[in-house]
């Protein structure tokens, strides 16, 4: 956002510059929310600077257009991952496919 004034300032990339700037905060807050299960919003507006209903908002966004997997709570203010267990969703898929395969031969 600090960097916003001076981009629009570039011939190339003035008419890109708030649509650009959008996409990097979308994947910050992606990339933010990846390694937990679940996160406070609170936490998430914080880091991000912005207000807690802004966050929700964005983050809301993200969910319905599919770049976030995840669940917002709103009444305790926090984000749940969808697919928290995916290590055993894939171990799962394993046996099933190495059973399928010794079926077949």
């Amino acid at each position: 956002e600090k960097m916003k004034e001076a981009l629009a300032l570039d011939l190339h990339l003035h008419e890109q510059v708030s649509e650009l700037c959008q996409q990097i905060r979308s994947k910050g807050i992606v990339q933010y929310f990846a390694p937990f299960m679940s996160v406070s919003l609170h936490s998430m507006a914080a880091a991000f600077n912005t207000d807690v209903d802004g966050m929700q908002a964005e983050v809301a966004r993200l969910v319905s257009k599919g770049q976030l997997d995840a669940k917002i709570d709103s009444h305790k203010k926090i984000l749940y991952m969808r697919h928290a267990n995916q290590r055993m969703a894939a171990y799962q898929n394993t046996m099933r496919v190495s059973e399928d395969f010794l079926n077949t031969t």
